[in-house]
């Protein structure tokens, strides 16, 4: 049960900075604040999420709150009936909503989670979402979802995919007809588009984002709106649907520039809007304490494999095709690590997190990979080499990637059971019996295949 908030733990006057805001949330525990003048006249909202938009524009937090705040926000009339109050509240997409008198005066709040009925789930639910419990999987046209996909079909799920085909639907051309398929097309952002998609469901992979680094770069504002705030709206979403789980996949990217093996507990330095936008949403769904919500978040490896949606912009597949294509490849640097993990294993990691107890995944970070999968970027290479021993290596500086982290997998091995079952060597295999056996990818520099060149 939330606990019930004095007003004035939600209220600050006009003169506060972006800091003291953070600090009220943080106290309070209910996501947001009313800017108020003297007489508690309502200026405006400020969110949780609003904060962390402006910090992922690098807006000075000492700035004023006015320079973030929501001026014409959504509020209920103090001269309604108290269950009129709550259903305006219940039909809204608000978390926090403020209660005004007639002088445009805050008199009282209602906060979203003190009002939804606490749905009696069955204890299979609590157990693992099972087959053929229905899962949304949004992106689920991609790289990784796509693979997800034809896992969970395979092992006897119902599946809706909500994607908005950014790059192509290939990914999904496998499961069209299938009896336990559903796509709709469409942009998560989309309110009416997210609701219909979310109806029924038992549980949300959430996948649909922009992918990589200089793919976030090329436009940042959109970057923010669709890594970071979808997440948030989708997120709160799900609670009011009451969708008990919820997975979302984040990246060891967010240990940027690091020694030593990272895990779970490990500093954050993040180098990148792509990273910086993770850990914001990280930060946002585990603000969201309430029983009837288990989400649990996955730190993914370097991934790396053939998938329905193939990518040739991870370094694994490039290296391997370059050599297979053009018997030669570049290393850029070399010493830096990375870990790393074939696509089919992130989507068994999925499933094991959706078939796992409630206890042992609710609100928790996985990194995602084994340990025994940190190479050296030159390893990498060498692997390569290993199976095309014909190519040629050349080594240049690298200036554009300064990313250098080693990463422990020892609690998801540890809670879950959850090893690799494939490693660089079988995806080198792999790529290279597609190119010679199935003469697959001889146009790799296709910009299907690269996230950056279809966003351009």
């Amino acid at each position: 049960m939330v606990k019930r908030r004095k007003l004035a733990d939600l209220i600050i006057g006009p003169t506060a900075s972006i800091r003291q805001a953070m600090k009220a949330i943080q106290k309070n525990g209910l996501r947001g604040v009313f800017v108020c003048d003297e007489n508690r006249e309502l200026l405006g909202i400020v969110m949780d999420p609003d904060i962390r938009r402006a910090i992922l524009k690098n807006i000075d937090i000492g700035n004023s709150v006015k320079t973030i705040m929501n001026t014409s926000p959504f509020t209920v009339s103090a001269d309604l009936p108290p269950e009129g109050q709550k259903t305006q509240v219940l039909a809204s997409e608000k978390m926090l909503v403020p209660v005004v008198d007639r002088a445009g005066r805050v008199v009282d709040y209602f906060y979203f989670l003190e009002l939804v009925k606490q749905k009696t789930y069955s204890q299979a639910n609590h157990q693992g979402i099972l087959p053929p419990a229905p899962v949304l999987v949004i992106g689920g046209a991609g790289y990784i979802g796509s693979m997800l996909v034809d896992k969970l079909l395979r092992i006897g799920h119902r599946v809706r995919v909500l994607d908005l085909l950014l790059y192509n639907s290939e990914g999904i051309q496998p499961f069209k007809g299938h009896e336990n398929f559903e796509f709709i097309r469409g942009d998560c952002r989309n309110k009416s588009i997210l609701f219909k998609a979310l109806e029924g469901m038992a549980a949300v992979v959430h996948l649909g984002e922009i992918v990589g680094d200089p793919a976030c770069k090329v436009n940042e504002d959109f970057t923010i709106d669709t890594n970071f705030m979808a997440t948030h709206r989708l997120v709160h979403a799900c609670i009011k649907m009451q969708v008990p789980r919820f997975i979302f996949t984040s990246s060891c990217s967010v240990y940027g520039i690091n020694d030593g093996f990272m895990d779970e507990e490990s500093e954050l330095q993040p180098v990148s809007l792509y990273a910086r936008c993770k850990i914001e949403c990280e930060r946002a769904i585990l603000s969201h304490r309430y029983d009837n919500f288990c989400p649990t978040i996955l730190r993914v490896a370097t991934v790396h494999g053939k998938s329905h949606r193939q990518r040739f912009d991870l370094v694994v597949n490039l290296l391997t095709i370059k050599g297979l294509v053009e018997k030669k490849i570049q290393i850029f640097g070399g010493r830096q690590w990375r870990p790393f993990i074939a696509v089919r294993d992130v989507a068994n990691a999925i499933v094991a997190v959706l078939h796992s107890e409630k206890s042992k995944v609710q609100n928790q970070i996985f990194n995602l990979g084994d340990s025994r999968e940190n190479y050296t970027i030159a390893q990498a290479g060498e692997i390569v080499k290993k199976h095309l021993p014909d190519i040629e290596i050349e080594y240049q500086a690298n200036q554009d990637d300064p990313r250098d982290y080693r990463v422990s997998f020892e609690k998801i091995k540890k809670t879950l059971g959850f090893t690799s079952e494939r490693n660089l060597a079988d995806t080198v295999s792999e790529i290279t019996s597609a190119y010679r056996d199935q003469k697959l990818y001889a146009d790799y520099r296709d910009p299907k295949y690269h996230n950056l060149l279809s966003l351009k």
